[in-house]
């Protein structure tokens, strides 16, 4: 008698192609169908399928009424700085009318985090991938963008922009997981034993 596989749902940004971190994860979870998806329709599309664990911010397992089981920590923290950045100049929380932002949340879940972490409630511009951040800064579509501050190296070295980054105060939780299912606890476990490497593209240094 043949069992199904057990079922992770993934929904994080990270540096990497969806389809790339997918088959990463898919790579050191032998035995678990993994599906990460970029987007937080897709998120809430697979939920339908019953997935038996999930991983992803805890924001969003919060606003699905869902409880993170799993933290991810790095240096002893289940949270981390997040960072406005903008071109040639400092950028002010206050008077900064528009903002590009990662969607979290969809448009209202994602403008009121948005708000939340810059105290402020400018105009947001909602992209999929951290890599359509910049161009929103390069087209002057947007005054500055809100990131997770560990990805402003990357965004420095890709943009020939003068790139100045103001850290935030309000910090934001990292990556957790939570089991759906009885199946669970196991995937959780398998998470808890990835490979640093893979880690740490969720800005992640250990489990708990």
């Amino acid at each position: 008698m043949s069992t199904e596989a057990q079922k992770l749902l993934v929904f994080l940004h990270v540096a990497v192609k969806q389809r790339a971190f997918q088959g990463e994860l898919q790579s050191a979870l032998p035995g678990i169908d993994v599906t990460a998806v970029g987007r937080i329709g897709d998120f809430d599309r697979s939920l339908q399928d019953h997935p038996d664990a999930v991983l992803t911010l805890p924001l969003v397992l919060a606003a699905r009424g869902i409880g993170a089981t799993l933290h991810g920590r790095r240096q002893g923290a289940q949270d981390e700085v997040y960072a406005l950045v903008g071109a040639d100049s400092m950028p002010d929380p206050a008077k900064i009318q528009s903002v590009g932002a990662l969607d979290l949340l969809g448009r209202d879940g994602t403008d009121s985090f948005v708000n939340r972490v810059l105290g402020a409630r400018p105009k947001v511009e909602r992209v999929t991938k951290v890599e359509d951040l910049l161009p929103l800064l390069q087209m002057q579509r947007v005054d500055a963008i809100l990131l997770a501050a560990r990805f402003v190296t990357e965004l420095k070295k890709a943009s020939r922009l003068s790139l100045f980054q103001r850290d935030l105060a309000t910090k934001v939780e990292l990556p957790a997981a939570a089991t759906l299912s009885a199946g669970g606890p196991q995937i959780l476990g398998a998470l808890s034993r990835l490979p640093a490497q893979l880690s740490a593209a969720m800005g992640v240094d250990e489990w708990r």
